[in-house]
């Protein structure tokens, strides 16, 4: 029996027009929160029960609302029931909508907007919202240097992470009174717009200044004497404990120097023990170059990505099957590559 007019129409207009974007939750009240941040969530119908969570950061002068349906994230969670959290800077705080990933006051344990993401998921895992066993943290550009604050301060908390175009934690220490100019250049403190600036020189956010390259060793350390001591020692006796690290970086990466995929895997296998210089297997996978490293016991404990056509950008693939991202998205690039569900697989989440 044909349908009636109007059900009729409606059914065409639904086929043809595009799908709306899916809503993000805004929660007004989650705990401390020091570094003024908001909060907001994306929960997966049908999923019931505490979810795996992802950390989700976006890029300077991006939201969260451009950086959920643009990634792949929302399909991604939909399929495989994952609990979305999005923090989201404000240019009260950063007039580019950075995360202060660079400043002290933000990125140490217990401070600042290190802090405020910490509540937000803390209150998702004392509302039973989310599985303590599987949390996880990824971001692109400062947010992606922003991720690896995370993981430093917290690492008992994550189960991994993923950097997309970022920074090694705390790249913009600066090691004696002549170790570069660009520690001169505190044009923060005269220009709120140039907030962050000298930060920015020294690791090599933009492409002509070189990243800053130091020892494996050195880049550890960075992460570990911040750490309780009782935490670290538990790391130290069972390095498995560190979570797992996907970095990514496109060749073509005309905002962070290409250099910062080094130093990152520098970093994060330095940190639990394993040799950088020896990645125990590599392969090619749609042109782009993965390197992986494993533990003693067989477990990928980081794995690079080097893309060399990317720029500044999330790798998406909409025409795959399942549609990955959305290419015309800000900081988004169409490609063979999904990175989210690759991020995700290494993870152990699909």
């Amino acid at each position: 029996m044909p349908l009636p007019i109007l059900p009729r129409l409606a059914l065409l207009l639904s086929l043809l027009l595009p799908t709306a974007a899916p809503a993000l939750e805004r929660v007004a009240t989650f705990g401390d929160n020091p570094g003024d941040l908001t909060m907001l969530l994306y929960r997966p119908e049908g999923h019931d029960g505490a979810l795996p969570l992802v950390v989700a950061l976006h890029g300077c002068t991006m939201s969260a609302d451009s950086f959920d349906d643009e990634t792949g994230l929302t399909a991604l969670a939909d399929a495989q029931g994952l609990l979305l959290l999005f923090p989201e800077q404000n240019d009260d705080n950063q007039p580019h909508k950075c995360f202060r990933w660079y400043d002290e006051r933000d990125n140490r344990p217990g401070d600042g907007e290190s802090a405020s993401i910490h509540s937000m998921i803390a209150s998702l895992l004392d509302s039973g919202a989310a599985d303590p066993e599987q949390v996880f943290v990824m971001g692109l550009s400062a947010g992606g240097a922003m991720s690896a604050a995370l993981l430093a301060n917290y690492p008992d908390l994550f189960a991994g992470g993923a950097i997309v175009a970022g920074l090694p934690y705390d790249c913009n220490r600066q090691r004696s009174s002549w170790d570069g100019w660009w520690y001169s250049l505190r044009w923060s403190r005269m220009n709120p717009y140039l907030d962050g600036a000298d930060a920015s020189y020294a690791c090599g956010v933009k492409s002509w200044f070189p990243t800053v390259d130091r020892a494996p060793r050195d880049w550890a350390g960075y992460v570990t004497e911040k750490l309780d001591s009782d935490l670290l020692a538990a790391l130290e006796a069972d390095p498995a404990l560190w979570p797992r690290v996907s970095i990514w970086q496109g060749d073509a990466d005309e905002t962070v120097d290409p250099g910062n995929l080094e130093e990152l895997a520098d970093q994060w296998t330095a940190v639990q023990g394993l040799d950088p210089e020896a990645p125990d297997a590599e392969d090619t996978i749609a042109g782009a170059t993965r390197k992986r490293y494993l533990d003693a016991q067989g477990v990928v404990r980081v794995e690079t990505w080097d893309l060399p056509t990317l720029p500044h950008a999330v790798p998406v693939d909409e025409d795959s099957a399942p549609a990955c991202g959305i290419a015309e998205g800000a900081y988004m690039n169409e490609g063979e590559i999904c990175a989210v569900r690759e991020i995700a697989r290494f993870w152990g989440l699909l």
